[in-house]
């Protein structure tokens, strides 16, 4: 039997298949060993990353632009927890700072937000129609001098004012009677005017104390003030 003797590769052949085995050899190196940080933007094909490869919590509100962003159905706004959605929200948050509005009551008159003092009401005069009446013989002094009266004002202090003439001094012989909610807490004695003073009791009694060794019969009641009892 004839023996065949089988040829000798050529260089050639063998430059190829070396060439071939270091270009699958470097690619698997490639794919299972790459360097840490040879992989950017560049390398990344367009929608690569997708929602299930990102990390929970790895992207923050830093990371986040905000102005694309709409909350349809914000049931707690941060703060505003009454609003339903976030387009009220604002309008919330503004509502707890801002300023009254509308008629003042109490103590102010006019409007908010620039309310002012009530002013005091309107003088009662003693002796008037529907007003408390004169005792024990007193009456205005006349003569343009002021009249008796009493009025209230929005803090809740009794004003009196008046100059009297021709009543019966002491304690007991009211020149008039206050009415109920214009009365002090406790009894008064106060110093009026033209050298007396007066009792102003919780009954409402407003009397006049006569001036030992004095001749005058006129008493004056101007500025004198007191808190009502509450």
């Amino acid at each position: 039997m004839q023996k065949r003797h089988l040829k000798a590769p050529s260089p050639a052949l063998v430059i190829s298949l070396i060439a071939l085995f270091v270009a699958l050899g470097g690619t698997a190196y490639a794919a299972t060993s790459l360097p840490n940080n040879s992989v950017g933007t560049k390398q990344l094909k367009k929608n690569a990353v997708t929602a299930p490869k990102i990390k929970n919590h790895a992207v923050t509100a830093s990371k986040i632009n905000t102005k694309g962003l709409t909350v349809p159905n914000a049931l707690h706004a941060t703060s505003a927890d009454s609003a339903t959605n976030a387009d009220n929200a604002t309008q919330a948050t503004s509502a707890t700072s801002a300023a009254p509005t509308g008629a003042a009551g109490g103590a102010l008159a006019g409007t908010y937000p620039n309310p002012g003092l009530a002013p005091i009401e309107a003088w009662h005069e003693v002796g008037a129609a529907g007003e408390p009446a004169f005792q024990n013989g007193w009456t205005n002094f006349d003569a343009g001098f002021s009249t008796a009266a009493f009025a209230k004002d929005s803090a809740g202090f009794v004003h009196l004012k008046g100059t009297l003439q021709g009543g019966t001094f002491g304690l007991g012989f009211a020149a008039f009677t206050l009415p109920a909610g214009y009365r002090p807490e406790e009894d008064l004695f106060a110093p009026v005017a033209a050298a007396r003073n007066a009792y102003i009791l919780t009954t409402g009694e407003v009397d006049i104390a006569r001036q030992s060794g004095s001749t005058n019969t006129t008493a004056g009641l101007d500025g004198l003030s007191f808190k009502a009892a509450g």
